[in-house]
């Protein structure tokens, strides 16, 4: 009888101390978020003229915004880095064209990122304490620059952007 009650006892301190740390954890990152968003590419294959497009809004453009780009990819994934090119479409204004090179393994050969079995997720910085000079809605169109012999990127499985506050 006793160790049961011992065994309950020590089962709601679990229970409630990992509630407690997910309240705070939500709570913490709570205010912060204002966008998140993944797109899953279709038996882990990413051909060159598929776009993936995030509609966003900004709600506020008197504050400043981090805007990261995310990347699932698979242990299979051929290549150490990965070129995108990005369109942001403002809601006023011109389009904004940008390349970039994402590094996704160390020149050693480790995947960067957290592992969970043979996928590896990165969120890398792409524009850090950014104005946004017009509050509304932002359009996202980013498709990947690898050369490939059949125009497919494989070992890439998910593909994201994640908004937030500035401190």
């Amino acid at each position: 009888m006793q160790k049961t009650m011992a065994t309950r006892t020590q089962r709601t301190f679990s229970n409630t101390f990992l509630l407690l740390f997910f309240c705070l954890t939500v709570a913490s990152c709570g205010g912060k978020l204002v966008f998140s968003e993944y797109k899953t590419l279709q038996g882990a294959r990413w051909h060159q003229d598929s776009i993936l497009r995030f509609d966003l809004t900004i709600p506020d453009s008197s504050k400043l915004y981090n805007l990261f780009l995310n990347v699932r990819n698979e242990g299979r994934y051929p290549y150490s880095n990965l070129w995108l090119f990005v369109n942001i479409t403002p809601p006023k204004g011109q389009v904004i064209h940008d390349t970039i090179e994402l590094s996704l393994a160390t020149p050693e050969g480790k995947w960067l990122g957290y592992g969970l079995g043979d996928l590896y997720d990165m969120k890398y910085p792409y524009k850090q304490t950014t104005f946004f000079p017009t509050a509304g809605y932002y359009r996202l169109e980013i498709r990947q620059g690898m050369r490939t012999e059949d125009g497919f990127l494989k070992g890439i499985h998910d593909f994201g952007v994640t908004l937030d506050h500035s401190n």
